[in-house]
Order: C-alpha cells, then sequence, then structure tokens
C-alpha cells in the first residue's frame, strides 16, 4: 500500500527530518519499520471535528518539537484506515499511538492494536489521545485530558492508566472492540443525524441541537435486556439504551454518572415509558446527569449484557452507526487498554 499522502513527517531522534519524498516512496509498512524507542505515531484523522484535527496540526508539530519527543504523524484517508494503521504500528516498535481526532478516531486505534493482540502480537504499545473532534467524550469522561496542549504535554512524561473496553457481537458475525459507548434507539438515531448533518451546521452543539429535533420523530420500541445472564425483561415503549465506558457520552451528556472506565463494569442506562412530551425535560437534565431517579430511567451495571430488539431499531458502536441483527451482546474486557495520563496517575 502506497503511503501517498498519508505520512506528513518522519523524524528521528535529535529531531532530525526525513526528507518526505523519500518516505513517500516506502509502503506504509517500511516507514512504520523505522519506528524508534520511544518513538510516537500520531494517527490524524484530517476530517475530525470538521476540519479542525487538520488546523490543529502544525500547533501539535509545534509542541512536540519543542518537547524533544520523536515522532511520526500519519493521516488517514478513508473509515477503518486508522485501524489498519494501528495494527501495523503495533507490530514495529512504537511506543505510543496517538489518536488525534474524536472518539471515532480512538475507537479506530483501539480496534487495531486489540486486533493486533489477539493475532498474538506482543507489544507494550500505549494509546494517547489527543482531542481534537467533535465529540471527545472518552477523553473527557475518563479524566484524561480536556485540551489537545494537556495531552501533547503528557507524552513528554506519560503516566500510565489501563482502562476497560468492551466486546461488542451481534448475530450475523459482526464483532467490534468498544472504548466508549453503545448505543441503541434514540441517542444511535440522533449519532446518524449528527453524521449525516449536525457537525456541518453548528460544530460541538450538533448533538444537542439533533437530540431536540429527534424528539419529534423518533418512534420508541421495544426491548428485552439480560444482565450477567438473568432471565430476560421485555420493555415496551423503549427510547434509548446506552452501554457506556465513562460517564458521558452524545457530545457531554452525563447518562451514567459516576461510571469508571477502570472498574471492571459495563455502565447502562435506558429510558422506557415516557410519554413523548416528557422527553424535553429529561434531555436538559441528562446533560448534567440530573435525570437520575426520574420515571422511566433504569440505571445498572454487569459485565455482560444481552439486548434484543426489533430489526432495523438503530443502533451505534463508538458513533459508528452499524445495521445489527438482534440479539446482541456486549462484554466487559477489565484494564486492557493502556492511556496514556498525567504523570501524577500513573499506576
Amino acid at each position: 500500500m502506497a503511503v501517498g499522502p498519508y505520512v506528513t513527517n518522519i523524524r528521528q531522534a535529535g529531531g532530525k527530518k526525513r526528507n518526505d519524498m523519500e518516505i513517500c516512496r516506502k509502503s506504509l509498512m517500511e516507514v512504520i519499520s523505522l519506528a524508534l524507542p520511544k518513538k510516537v505515531l500520531v494517527i490524524l484523522n484530517p476530517v475530525a471535528g470538521h476540519g479542525k484535527a487538520k488546523r490543529r496540526l502544525p500547533a501539535v508539530r509545534s509542541a512536540l518539537a519543542q518537547s524533544g519527543i520523536p515522532y511520526d504523524v500519519v493521516e488517514t484517508e478513508r473509515r477503518g484506515h486508522a485501524a489498519e494503521i494501528s495494527a501495523a504500528a503495533a507490530k514495529n516498535g512504537y511506543d505510543i499511538l496517538a489518536a488525534m481526532g474524536g472518539d471515532g478516531t480512538l475507537s479506530e486505534v483501539v480496534n487495531g492494536l486489540l486486533a493486533a493482540r489477539e493475532e498474538g502480537t506482543e507489544t507494550s504499545v500505549k494509546i494517547a489521545v489527543i482531542p481534537s473532534g467533535t465529540g471527545n467524550d472518552f477523553s473527557v469522561g475518563a479524566g484524561l485530558f480536556e485540551t489537545w496542549e494537556e495531552a501533547v504535554q503528557a507524552l513528554s512524561n506519560p503516566g500510565v492508566r489501563y482502562m476497560d473496553a468492551f466486546r461488542f457481537s451481534d448475530s450475523s458475525g459482526i464483532t467490534r472492540y468498544v472504548v466508549n459507548s453503545v448505543g441503541i434507539g434514540y441517542d444511535a438515531y440522533v449519532v446518524k443525524r449528527v453524521a449525516e448533518l449536525g457537525a456541518r451546521k453548528i460544530g460541538g452543539l450538533s448533538y444537542m441541537y439533533e437530540a431536540l429535533r429527534g424528539l419529534f420523530f423518533f418512534n420508541p420500541g421495544p426491548l428485552s435486556v439480560s444482565f450477567d445472564g438473568e432471565p430476560e425483561a421485555w420493555y415496551d415503549k423503549t427510547w434509548l439504551c446506552a452501554i457506556t465506558n465513562s460517564e458521558k457520552f452524545g457530545g457531554g451528556m452525563k447518562v451514567n454518572p459516576g461510571a469508571l472506565p477502570d472498574d471492571g463494569r459495563l455502565n447502562v442506562a435506558f429510558l422506557h415509558g415516557v410519554p413523548r412530551q416528557g422527553l424535553l425535560p429529561l434531555v436538559f437534565l441528562v446533560r448534567g446527569g440530573n435525570h437520575v431517579g426520574k420515571k422511566g430511567v433504569v440505571l445498572r451495571s454487569a459485565s455482560l449484557v444481552k439486548l434484543s430488539a426489533p430489526d432495523g431499531f438503530p443502533c451505534h458502536v463508538d458513533g459508528d452507526t452499524v445495521p445489527v441483527r438482534f440479539p446482541v451482546m456486549i462484554q466487559v474486557l477489565p484494564r486492557v487498554l493502556p492511556f496514556v495520563a498525567k504523570a501524577r496517575t500513573q499506576e
């Protein structure tokens, strides 16, 4: 696979810059094989945040150079490309894979790394997040970084936090790893709308805009749920079921207040039996996590969740809408992801 525009900079220890034309003639695997000990690979999604990640790159480059951190930058070109890059890099000596984009970019990087491990790759590579997307729910909700400046600063003296991931599978054979959330129902409808239209309209407020719009257009449906092998319970008129790793999803909505990404648990919130006119107050309450205890709100935790819903009921996996076949299974994988964090959180 030709590198083309993906590799935008290769620096060796001491900051010496390799010839870009020479690098661009190499394959991606050849470039990745140049990795030096303690080297960072920045995996940049140039369209994340409606181009915000791409515009931020020069400042990130400057900060990395000032810190003396050896790094490469690889730009993704298509859906799933970050996972391919991550899997290849995990086998070739990089110390840190830094996802520069939003939650979707991070999800792909995690999927690539865990897929490489599943194939037998032994690697100690760590994951970093340089938040630059429309939504940065995991970085903020997990207590990692709220700004790209904090994230880059941590790369010079990284601590490590080991966090959970989920394994998602449906009845048609789809299997994915999850770092932040799985959503079924109303929230997946909103995610799809944001992907289609929202970010081009009003940036970071897209989720709230489409959530309000969905109050009038989305229709609830029946949902069955089983926690840790318990008998299935059916709920009519279910609006949503959100399974999260941190407490936030959907552009900052605190759907599972107090959820921790390293507790070995799936955090589950679902809403059912509420009339359409009762949804608007709940949408605003969820923003601050104040929906707990309200009528129709159910919060649970488990290590394994099985969900069934009608065919066509919307579903997203880390913000990526997926045409699943129900039932679906979500299982927690405790503390399998080593994340770069502020040094004081080093474990």
